[in-house]
């Protein structure tokens, strides 16, 4: 019986010593096999030149908004817009939206825009995709809107979908009509071709 006393006290003993010992060496091995954290890795950063950021003057998503003589509203957005030397500004991203005093709506989206002050211009070049609320919807390489009057002019051909069918033509003006300067006009012309939908 004494010797099974003596037995188990020194296997509890010995348990004593090592058991921790066992526990310290498992932690050891699980620092030291653990995978290494890259930390220069997990970090994103965002590959930005710095210097020319701080050398380029620009705005992001402006906004220019004002009103023509005969009333029609105007708002110009972007995505970015960059000041130039002669006066003025371009921009990328554009989108501008006019609307007369009778309730004629146009939005104009294009891949770049160009502010000329001294002109009373907004030029819009790269692509240019007009809607407007009477239900025509044109396409055309460019445009020059003025910031005086309502006018706006296409710089060549467009293309267009109307209320009452499809046209091609060689250009495009809306202004406001000779007999009633209160009312708009969406006039094309040079070479018109149109292909009318009844269904419409």
């Amino acid at each position: 019986m004494a010797n099974q006393t003596d037995l188990r006290s020194a296997l509890v003993f010995w348990l004593k010593i090592l058991l921790p010992l066992a526990a310290l060496v498992i932690l050891s091995t699980l620092f030291l096999v653990s995978r290494r954290i890259d930390t220069e890795g997990a970090l994103p950063y965002a590959e930005v030149d710095v210097d020319a950021l701080a050398r380029e003057q620009r705005l992001t998503a402006p906004e220019y908004s004002g009103m023509t003589g005969d009333g029609t509203s105007f708002l110009m957005r972007a995505g970015v817009a960059r000041p130039l030397s002669e006066g003025g500004g371009e921009a990328e991203d554009v989108t501008t939206e006019l609307r007369t005093p009778r309730g004629l709506d146009v939005s104009m989206r294009a891949g770049m825009g160009k502010i000329d002050p001294a002109s009373a211009t907004m030029r819009l070049s790269g692509g240019v995709s007009i809607e407007t609320s009477t239900g025509y919807t044109i396409t055309a390489t460019g445009l020059v809107a003025s910031t005086a009057q309502t006018e706006v002019v296409s710089d060549g051909a467009v293309t267009a979908n109307a209320p009452f069918g499809t046209l091609d033509a060689g250009s495009m003006t809306l202004t406001s009509a000779s007999d009633d300067p209160a009312a708009y006009v969406l006039v094309f012309n040079q070479g018109v071709k149109l292909i009318y939908d009844p269904k419409n």
